[in-house]
């Protein structure tokens, strides 16, 4: 079976992330293998493109994390008044399919900005 893999990450409205300022995102895996089933296994996480590491000064808006189709997700995502300005990849952790995926620079990035 071949690996998922994140093919799009996407902010439909173009919009950097600001503190407090919740944004959407949608986030596109291939190939179709159901990865997206149930948001109960997923858990998001977003890693900074300069230090490769987690951050907690982004998360998920208000728990809003939404199902398109068994390739598509979208959430919100917001920004506390500590977030380091930068390029941020997405991870998602599928607990039910015990794998994880990182999105890369082909991909896109969530841009948060202070202006």
């Amino acid at each position: 079976m071949a690996k998922v893999d994140i093919v799009r990450v996407d902010t439909p409205e173009g919009n950097a992330v600001r503190a407090g300022e919740p944004v959407a995102v949608s986030v596109t895996v291939a190939p179709d293998r159901g990865w997206f089933n149930d948001t109960k296994y997923l858990a998001i996480d977003f890693i900074n493109v300069d230090t490769l590491k987690i951050t907690r000064h982004l998360e998920i808006y208000d728990n809003y994390v939404t199902i398109e189709d068994t390739t598509t997700i979208n959430f919100k995502v917001k920004a506390d008044a500590d977030a380091s300005n930068g390029e941020y990849y997405v991870q998602i952790n599928n607990k039910h399919f015990k794998e994880i995926i990182v999105s890369g620079p082909e991909d896109g990035t969530i841009t948060v900005s202070s202006s």
